[in-house]
């Protein structure tokens, strides 16, 4: 792995080789101290890095790190092994494995998802669903919500219809976005707990964030953007860019600024939307797909990757910071999920 990490402080030593308003800038966002967590997979090994030192995730599968929290000092991750199709999910808290399928209790042999995971306190969701092998059509698949390892039942349907769904949770409930099926009918929204608000319209449900506005949801409908703050449910549309539909959205922000941006790989390449505005990422074009992106004190922290042949990089406020390739005709390294915290 080629790293490129550059310690916050010596990206202070910058800050003489600038004005004297950017000098104020640059030491207002880099006084503090951050360690980075950068999730991923390494020699098709599950792994996470923090401040660019790698750690091997207890792992005997071949398998990859989705998604990285960190919480009370405490490293949650998601992950699954590299199956096409009813591969295994797994949970590590500090490094300690948990099979999914067995913790959430889903029966054995039977097709299951787990979309996305949430930590709160010592708490942990995670929500997904699984083929019930039901004779009955509408309840073939169940969509559910696991809090600690006991499950909430939301919806079941006779179709996949839960791909989309992502999880948060803000003043301890938990929010999930959903398309879920009523009576014979297709609605979408979100849930606060197990209590479904329908929001009409939506096309593709995405994720949330708090910003000092407070919760903001992300949609799209009509092939645009939209975020609802749910305390006023107040709707705004945020742009009407996309064209096609967007794959894998997010909207990322902080509690304490008004800010706020939303990433997709399709269509918004090599760019993201920062408060409506597109904005190009101003390095290495050719890796036009942002996966993630995180915000804490200002700083802007980004995974991007590129499809041929597969790397990803990690950038610092527009700063390389690590990156990771793959040999010729393969895919067995890469960088999935980002997460800062000041220390």
């Amino acid at each position: 792995m080629k790293t490129l990490i550059l310690p916050f402080l010596f990206l202070l030593t910058l800050i003489f080789s600038c004005t004297p308003n950017d000098n104020d800038e640059i030491l207002e966002k880099n006084v503090a101290s951050y360690d980075v967590y950068v999730a991923g997979m390494e020699n098709y090994k599950a792994c996470y890095w923090k401040n660019n030192i790698k750690i091997n995730l207890f792992s005997p599968d071949s398998t990859t790190a989705n998604k990285i929290l960190i919480e009370n000092n405490d490293v949650h991750v998601l992950g699954k092994t590299r199956a096409n199709f009813n591969g295994s999910y797994y949970y590590w808290k500090n490094n300690v494995r948990l099979n999914l399928e067995q913790y959430l209790g889903i029966p054995a042999g039977h097709y299951y998802k787990i979309l996305d995971m949430a930590v709160d306190g010592n708490d942990t969701y995670f929500i997904g669903y699984y083929d019930t092998l039901s004779p009955v059509a509408v309840q073939k698949y169940a969509f559910c919500l696991w809090k600690n390892g006991i499950k909430t039942e939301l919806n079941t349907s006779d179709n996949i219809i839960y791909d989309d769904s992502k999880i948060s949770v803000f003043n301890h409930q938990s929010y999930v976005s959903a398309r879920i099926r009523n009576a014979g009918t297709i609605e979408s929204g979100y849930y606060v707990n197990s209590l479904f608000h329908t929001i009409p319209g939506i096309s593709t449900v995405c994720n949330f964030t708090e910003t000092v506005a407070g919760i903001q949801f992300l949609y799209t409908k009509n092939i645009r953007y939209y975020s609802m703050q749910l305390s006023t449910n107040t709707e705004t549309l945020i742009t009407d860019y996309i064209n096609p539909p967007p794959i894998s959205s997010k909207i990322s922000g902080e509690k304490t600024s008004s800010d706020y941006y939303i990433t997709a790989i399709m269509p918004m390449i090599n760019s993201y939307l920062k408060n409506n505005v597109q904005t190009t990422f101003p390095l290495d074009t050719d890796y036009d797909m942002i996966k993630d992106l995180f915000v804490l004190d200002g700083n802007v922290y980004v995974i991007k990757q590129k499809s041929t042949p597969f790397a990803s990089k990690v950038y610092i406020n527009n700063v390389e910071t690590q990156s990771i390739i793959n040999p010729a005709n393969t895919f067995v390294n890469a960088f999935n999920s980002v997460f800062v915290v000041a220390n």
